[in-house]
C-alpha cells in the first residue's frame, strides 16, 4: 500500500514540473560534446572535385573551325597559390591520327583566367585554339588538354576531335555539258610551281580539237583560279596526230621553258598531261626545229615519245587565294602490284596527305581521320569500299566539302589500273543517296574536274 502511494506521488511531481518546461526544438539537439563532430549536408561537386576532372563550355566532341573556348579545372587546390606556370602547366597536345605533331603549353594557347571567385574548387581558363593561333594546316586533328599538377596526374586528359575546314568553296565535278559545247582538261601549275592542277574549261565544239586545246593552254588559267598566271607552255607552230601519237614541232629556242629546270619540267608535263587527256591520244612526241633531238626542256631526254601517265594517284585539296578549292593529283611513284596494299595506301593518303612518304603541307587531306575503311571488295573492275558511319556526317553542313570528298575518292581509286567504277557502302549497308547524290550503284569518276568559272 505504501509503495503504491509513493508511485502516485512521483507521477504527480513529474507532471507538475513538466507543466513549466517550454516546448522548443532546441531541446531536441544532441550536445556536441557527447558525439563526434559530423555534418549533414547535400552532396556537392566539391566532393567529386577532390579526385579532379575537366570541363568545357561545349557539348559536342567534334568541333569545326573552333576559335575561343573555355576550359575548366575542377579539383582540390588552393586557388590563391595555384598559379599557371608555377604550380602547374596547362598542356594541349595535337595528334594527327595517333601521331603527336604539336604540343603547346600555357600562354601559347591560354589567353586568360576567367572569374570563378564564387567557386573555391574551379579554375576556368579562356583558350585560343583557332587554326591561325595554333598554326595548323587544314584537316582533322585529335586534341588532348590536361594539367601537369601533381593531383591531376591520374586524371584522364580531355579529348576532342577538331576539324579545320576551309572557308573556300568547292565546285563539284560534272559529267554533262550543253549541246554545242565541250570541256577540255588543261593542266596548269599552281602559284608556287609545286603542283600541276587539272582544270576543265568550256569551249565551243570543234573538229580541230588538239589545236584548240593547245590554244587554250597558251591562254593560261583564269585569274579567278589563283594559279600561276600566264602560259605554262611555249608557242607551238605545228601539231598533228597519227596513230595515237601527238607530234609537236616547237621552235629551236623556247626561252625560259628550256632554261629554268622547274619551269621546263612543268611545261613538259603540262603538254603531256593535257594532250593525253584527249580521247585517241596516248603519246606525245616533241620535235625541235622540225627534227628529233636527244634532249630538250633543260636537258630532258625527248628522242622517244612520252606515254600517258597511268600511275595510280591520290587526289588532295588545294586552297587558292581566291577562296577556291581544287583537287590535285599526286602520283604514287612506287610500283605496288598488290591490290590490298594499293587500296589501303591510297585511302590512308587521302586521310593524312602523305604520299610516297612525303607530307604535302600545302595541300590538305579530303577524307577526315574519323572515316575508316572497314574492308573492301574487288570484282569485275568494280572496287567496293565499306566505310565507317562517319562518312555520312563529316563536314557537318558543308555539302560542298562532302562532294569534294566523294569526288576525290572516285578520282583516286579509279586511277588504279582495271578499276573502272567505285561502289560505296557504309558499315556494310547500301546507301541510297549522299548529299543528294545517288550512291546506291557503282560510280565512275566524273568526266570534268575542277570546273573553271565562266
Amino acid at each position: 500500500m505504501r509503495r503504491t502511494i509513493f508511485n502516485l506521488f512521483l507521477i504527480v511531481i513529474i507532471c507538475f514540473l513538466a507543466s513549466f518546461i517550454p516546448l522548443s526544438n532546441s531541446y531536441f539537439k544532441i550536445p556536441q560534446n557527447i558525439l563526434p563532430n559530423f555534418t549533414l549536408s547535400k552532396p556537392s561537386r566539391n566532393t567529386e572535385a577532390i579526385s579532379g576532372n575537366y570541363e568545357t563550355n561545349f557539348d559536342d566532341t567534334h568541333l569545326y573551325n573552333p576559335t575561343n573556348i573555355e576550359f575548366t579545372m575542377i579539383g582540390d587546390f588552393d586557388k590563391g597559390t595555384f598559379s599557371l606556370g608555377d604550380s602547374h602547366d596547362m598542356v594541349l597536345e595535337v595528334f594527327n591520327k595517333d601521331t603527336l605533331i604539336k604540343k603547346y603549353s600555357n600562354t601559347e594557347f591560354i589567353t586568360g583566367l576567367l572569374n570563378t571567385s564564387d567557386v573555391d574548387y574551379e579554375l576556368k581558363y579562356s583558350c585560343d585554339i583557332s587554326q591561325e593561333n595554333l598554326d595548323l594546316n587544314q584537316g582533322h586533328y585529335n586534341f588532348k588538354f590536361y594539367s601537369t599538377a601533381a593531383n591531376f596526374k591520374e586524371v584522364t586528359p580531355f579529348e576532342v576531335s577538331v576539324y579545320y575546314l576551309s572557308t573556300s568553296k568547292y565546285i563539284s565535278s560534272k559529267n554533262t555539258i550543253e549541246e554545242g559545247k565541250r570541256y577540255v582538261t588543261l593542266y596548269f601549275p599552281d602559284k608556287n610551281y609545286e603542283y600541276l592542277v587539272p582544270i576543265s574549261r568550256k569551249i565551243p565544239a570543234t573538229n580541230k580539237h588538239s589545236r584548240k586545246v593547245l590554244d587554250n593552254l597558251l591562254l593560261g588559267p583564269k585569274p579567278t583560279l589563283s594559279l600561276h598566271a600566264g602560259s605554262p607552255i611555249p608557242e607551238v607552230p605545228k601539231i598533228w596526230v597519227s596513230k595515237g601519237v601527238a607530234t609537236l614541232s616547237l621552235p629551236w629556242d623556247i626561252g625560259i621553258y628550256d632554261q629554268d629546270s622547274v619551269v621546263s619540267q612543268f611545261s613538259l608535263n603540262s603538254f603531256i598531261n593535257t594532250l593525253t587527256s584527249i580521247d585517241g591520244i596516248d603519246k606525245v612526241q616533241f620535235l625541235r626545229g622540225g627534227k628529233k633531238v636527244k634532249t630538250f626542256f633543260n636537258g630532258t631526254y625527248v628522242k622517244k615519245p612520252f606515254e600517258k601517265n597511268n600511275s595510280p594517284k591520290v587526289y588532295l585539296g588545294l586552297q587558292t587565294s581566291n577562296e577556291r578549292i581544287l583537287l590535285v593529283p599526286i602520283n604514287l611513284e612506287e610500283n605496288i602490284p598488290d591490290m590490298d596494299q594499293l587500296v589501303h595506301n591510297i585511302f590512308n593518303s587521302l586521310k593524312n596527305n602523305v604520299v610516297n612518304d612525303i607530307h604535302y603541307e600545302n595541300l590538305f587531306s579530303i577524307v577526315p581521320n574519323s572515316v575508316d575503311l572497314i574492308d573492301y571488295e574487288y570484282s569485275n573492275n568494280i572496287l567496293t569500299l565499306n566505310l565507317s558511319d562517319d562518312f555520312l556526317t563529316v563536314y557537318g553542313e558543308r555539302d560542298d566539302l562532302q562532294k569534294m570528298m566523294l569526288d576525290g575518292i572516285l578520282y583516286s581509286f579509279t586511277s588504279i589500273s582495271n578499276v573502272s567504277k567505285v561502289s560505296i557502302k557504309v558499315n556494310g549497308n547500301t546507301v541510297d543517296s549522299f548529299n543528294g547524290i545517288s550512291i546506291s550503284q557503282s560510280m565512275p569518276a566524273p568526266k570534268f574536274i575542277n570546273i573553271e568559272a565562266e
